[in-house]
């Protein structure tokens, strides 16, 4: 005699009432779960084509068991398993909380209906899941390009598989990601187990941090970071100090992105009230580089320089903010690795790329991982070699060098204190430049690589460099003082005034700079170099 194991349900309730625009973002629903139950289906719908509801829950003892957000799909809580956005685990009897968020509603307000089954037998298949074990794919320290900006299926507004991401992401050259799936932890068990199957690539933990009013990635947490701005007293300091407290870094996300309904909460409306020394990177780029290098790049980057000026230093970081692993992108698209960030780490490891993003040591390539290469170093007290990121004090003036590989016809520009003040032609496909800046005090410098038309496609990080300057306090940009003749330039007064070279036989003879770089270049940053 044979026996057929029958799922017994053990509940069916049913929930519906009024979503008032009063009351803040949230409202919290409660429901009843029995004992016994190893699976709840909770089956929720706002009941219209305008309103927009988010939807999540949480256990008796006030933890997370996940965060759907827009999924029309049923939540599954489970013990081995739950839908995907939610953590599997125990399911204790008692009242559990529904909380219904506010993405888009009419201002008379919208209606929400939820029923919810639960059972004492489970009905979906268990994913392979581990904890998370720190490891070193490679010893070297170097550049490391990544995209921060991943979304997998574990994100409701997703399709892209674990399996999708990698291959892509590696077919384009890159070394790692941050798995950024909106509001949820799920996505870290299964990247925990996926990882030993990537012996040259790394996949960091992290979560897009989406609130109705911006969009932050942690980097490097473990736990759930509670996104609900103003829900009993939520601040951005809250966000930021409970990603800290955990190890992590937070990174603002496409800060000027301001579409109103077609991407909600994008724009970061917190410039105001964010702690700034706590947030360590922003993106200048966020996905296709033909509609955000002028659209919000420019803004972004006055951004920017503004926090900058205020004492806070911020990494540059690009995301691709791909939803889809590359599928199906069309014109507007931007598949994983585009735009690119490069990272100067010790390793390749989650606890390296996080302590170069906060020393700051990254470089943007706009486009992707193919953009021309740009090395832009500072020379040290004694010749030492400065790095992005560095700190450089007790020189005379600053001077950098600069390397550029495949950007013929491009330009370089050197940008101090958020001005240009170079603007330096590129000749060559394969092209060093020092340049020198002797302006006094303490400054802080990138690069930003241009293209003929004008337009960004690479950007440095900042070197902060505290100048003496040069003697007699014009300004003037050395490249050496042979025989001290500087002096005799600043006594017959032509310092910034009229270009000069040295030619090969030493004489000081007048400089024919190319013509656009003459009328872009500010003529108190002139350069003197000698030329051998």
């Amino acid at each position: 005699m044979s026996w057929i194991a029958v799922a017994a349900v053990l509940s069916t309730m049913h929930y519906e009432g009024d979503v008032s625009v009063a009351g803040g973002d949230y409202l919290d629903v409660p429901i009843t779960v029995p004992a016994g139950a190893v699976e709840c289906d909770i089956a929720h719908t706002d009941g219209s084509d305008y309103n927009i509801l988010d939807w999540g829950v949480w256990a008796p003892d006030g933890s997370y068991r996940g965060w759907g957000g827009g999924n029309t799909e049923d939540a599954i809580i489970g013990v081995d398993q739950s839908s995907r956005s939610y953590l599997p685990g125990p399911i204790a009897a008692g009242t559990w909380t529904v909380v219904i968020g506010k993405a888009k509603l009419d201002p008379a307000g919208g209606h929400y209906s939820i029923d919810v089954t639960c059972s004492d037998t489970a009905t979906l298949p268990v994913l392979p899941k581990a904890a998370y074990t720190p490891v070193t794919l490679s010893p070297d320290r170097r550049w490391y390009k990544g995209d921060f900006h991943v979304h997998s299926v574990q994100s409701g507004d997703a399709q892209a598989t674990f399996d999708q991401i990698t291959t892509l992401a590696q077919s384009q050259g890159l070394d790692f990601i941050n798995m950024s799936d909106h509001n949820t932890v799920a996505q870290h068990a299964l990247i925990a187990a996926l990882q030993p199957s990537l012996p040259n690539f790394l996949i960091l933990r992290g979560a897009e941090i989406t609130t109705y009013s911006g969009h932050g990635n942690a980097v490097g947490i473990h736990d759930y970071v509670d996104h609900r701005l103003g829900y009993n007293g939520r601040t951005v300091a809250g966000i930021t100090g409970d990603v800290a407290a955990q190890g992590g870094i937070f990174i603002v996300n496409h800060p000027m992105l301001d579409l109103g309904g077609a991407c909600i909460g994008c724009a970061w409306q917190h410039v105001d009230d964010t702690p700034w020394d706590q947030v360590a990177g922003m993106e200048l780029i966020t996905g296709n580089y033909d509609i955000g290098v002028s659209a919000f790049v420019p803004r972004v980057l006055a951004l920017w320089d503004m926090l900058e000026d205020q004492g806070n230093r911020i990494a540059g970081i690009g995301g691709s903010d791909d939803h889809t692993a590359g599928m199906n992108e069309g014109s507007t698209g931007s598949p994983i690795g585009n735009p690119t960030t490069l990272v100067l780490a010790d390793n390749l490891s989650e606890a390296a790329i996080i302590d170069a993003i906060k020393h700051g040591r990254t470089i943007v390539n706009l486009h992707g991982p193919d953009d021309p290469l740009v090395e832009f170093t500072a020379r040290g007290k004694g010749g030492v070699t400065a790095q992005i990121g560095d700190d450089v004090s007790g020189v005379a003036e600053a001077t950098f060098d600069v390397h550029v590989v495949g950007a013929s016809g491009d330009f370089v520009d050197l940008v101090r204190d958020g001005e240009k003040v170079q603007h330096i032609a590129v000749t060559s496909d394969d092209e060093r430049r020092t340049l020198t800046d002797g302006t006094p005090g303490a400054h802080r410098y990138r690069v930003q690589l241009i293209d003929p038309t004008n337009q960004p496609v690479v950007i440095t990080s900042h070197i902060y460099v505290d100048a003496a300057g040069a003697a007699g306090g014009c300004g003037c940009n050395g490249g050496g003082d042979p025989g001290g003749l500087l002096a005799v330039l600043y006594a017959l007064k032509v310092c910034g005034s009229r270009p000069w070279r040295w030619s090969r036989r030493r004489k000081l003879v007048r400089s024919r700079p190319d013509s656009r770089a003459a009328s872009e270049t500010d003529p108190r940053a002139f350069s003197i170099t000698l030329r051998r």
